[in-house]
């Protein structure tokens, strides 16, 4: 009996960090996975110069090209086209900030997913969170590829072309930027404040992508595993009713306290 309670044990921490595994892996290189008791000190300050590092980049690419919109000699076709990268990386910025001010909302849902894995310890029962984890698995993983694939495409693509810019007697082949800049405030058609800035570009566009990513996987896999719970309450429902009069006489209330309290907590 105590090797089974051994090997159930190990099998659940193994499925409830297979169903978590992606959105650890999506938030801890941006310092936004929740911290818990057992998080050393050194963790925690890593995570917290992650976080420094992410906003700073932002700011910095966020900021020249906002001074290009609000200025008068530009187009309107230009600050249009510059406003989606502007506010993309506005929203990633919200995300990415909720997702840190909601840190100890999130590990409770980490916990509360390990809890249940815990306690359910039929196969029949764990199949069928298996099933809700890999789909919860599948939504993470294509939102993080169309996402983080969508945008780094374009970055690239922009990028590696080219435009020649004559300055003077001297022309300058340049890197096309993925969101124009003020050129009062960076001289982009220099080298190498152009590669610089390309590069905090697309680096800022990858931490933004990656906020964006993070809560959507979240929110994929807590909804999924949900989903799971209401199914194990479903198969524990419909064999109590399918029980014979003698089986519910002898633990029927129990059953019923059980299910009851299953049904609160994945409601919770």
């Amino acid at each position: 009996m105590t090797n089974r309670t051994v090997i159930t044990e190990a099998s659940s921490n193994s499925n409830s960090d297979y169903s978590l595994q992606l959105n650890r892996w999506f938030l801890k290189p941006i310092g936004a996975w929740p911290s818990s008791p057992s998080t050393t000190r050194l963790e925690k300050i890593v995570s917290f110069i992650l976080n420094v590092v992410c906003y700073s980049s932002v700011i910095l690419a966020t900021i020249p090209s906002m001074l290009l919109m609000i200025q008068n000699d530009e187009t309107v076709y230009i600050k249009l086209k510059t406003l989606g990268p502007v506010s993309h990386w506005f929203v990633s910025s919200v995300n990415y900030t909720a997702l840190l001010l909601n840190s100890r909302e999130i590990r409770e849902c980490v916990e509360h997913i390990k809890d249940d894995w815990q306690t359910v310890t039929r196969e029949k029962d764990q199949q069928v969170m298996m099933k809700n984890a890999k789909f919860g698995r599948y939504v993470a993983a294509s939102c993080a590829i169309f996402m983080q694939g969508g945008v780094l495409c374009f970055c690239f693509v922009t990028a590696l072309a080219t435009v020649e810019v004559q300055i003077g007697n001297e022309t300058r082949v340049l890197h096309v930027l993925p969101c124009a800049v003020s050129r009062r405030l960076l001289n982009v058609d220099e080298s190498p404040t152009n590669e610089i800035v390309v590069f905090l570009q697309i680096w800022s566009a990858i931490i933004a992508n990656s906020s964006t990513v993070g809560i959507f996987s979240l929110a994929a896999v807590l909804a999924a595993h949900a989903c799971g719970q209401l199914d194990v309450i479903t198969i524990w429902i419909t064999e109590f009713v399918n029980e014979t009069k003698e089986q519910k006489k002898i633990g029927g209330f129990k059953e019923i306290g059980v299910i009851v309290e299953r049904h609160l907590r994945t409601l919770k």
